[in-house]
């Protein structure tokens, strides 16, 4: 089930990006952990969500209302909410463990409201805002969106928001709002899930995630990097050597390359053990 599993993600991941599934692509990531996860009764749970709202409000409204009728729904009807007391737990990036317990974090609610604006013809776009994920309803005329709290952001309280987490020093920028790819969002689901996992020394769940990185970006020097450093955290020298020459050999990145010949240098001197 697990090899079906990742093959499933693989193809999603070779299409190119405006045709990869967002939601069915965030659930695979959930399944390879999750165990029994049906995977087309949460595409049908928000196809109901998606109905639910229609029914209630119709698809025909201006970008004002439906903004603030689609966040109330989500919000306040059905209660998706941040998960602040348990931030750093697993199941917050699981796309499943949200629709059933209303709880997550910024990227994976903000996957409710990209999957329902979908459904729903609306615009929902997102923004790799640094250090907490946001969205974006609306093109040219766009409004910007906390999927945390449910709350429509101005330019002052995403400034405010950029130095409560970078600094009182850090100055808003035009590129922070810059617009997630696909692959964007599902790379960052799977580095919110690996520094859990690396945190807790949980090595082949980390690899996990780093391998399903590499099948959306396959020339990511960084991703082999961290890769390198999994192997060496689990004992295999040579797979380790094998991912730092690679990156020697394939990157133009002067800092990874260093880093890379930095660990291959420390293997080469490590004490050879006799059994």
């Amino acid at each position: 089930m697990r090899d079906e599993i990742r093959t499933r993600f693989a193809e999603l991941a070779a299409l190119p990006d405006a045709q990869i599934k967002l939601d069915e692509a965030a659930l695979l990531i959930a399944a390879e952990t999750e165990d029994d996860i049906e995977i087309p009764l949460y595409l049908q749970a928000l196809d109901q969500l998606a109905h639910q709202f229609e029914h209630k409000f119709g698809s025909n409204v201006n970008l004002g209302i439906s903004v603030n009728s689609l966040i109330e729904f989500i919000h306040v009807e059905e209660g998706f909410s941040g998960n602040v007391k348990n931030f750093y737990d697993p199941g917050n990036s699981y796309l499943n463990r949200v629709i059933d317990t209303r709880v997550g974090i910024p990227i994976t609610l903000a996957l409710v409201h990209i999957a329902l604006g979908s459904r729903l013809d609306i615009s929902v776009r997102g923004i790799n805002f640094p250090g907490h994920f946001l969205i974006r309803y609306g093109s040219d005329k766009h409004v910007i969106v906390d999927p945390f709290s449910g709350r429509i952001l101005s330019k002052p309280d995403c400034s405010n928001l950029l130095r409560q987490i970078a600094g009182e020093k850090a100055v808003l920028q035009d590129e922070y709002f810059e617009i997630a790819s696909n692959k964007d969002v599902l790379i960052r689901i799977l580095d919110n899930l690996k520094q859990i996992f690396w945190r807790q020394k949980s090595w082949e769940k980390s690899k996990a995630c780093i391998d399903r990185q590499l099948l959306l970006l396959p020339h990511r020097a960084e991703f082999n990097v961290q890769l390198g450093a999994v192997h060496e955290m689990q004992g295999n020298v040579a797979l380790a050597q094998h991912a730092y020459i690679g990156v020697l050999q394939e990157s133009e990145d002067e800092q990874l390359r260093n880093v890379a010949s930095n660990r291959l240098l420390a293997l080469e001197a490590r004490p050879h053990t006799i059994h």
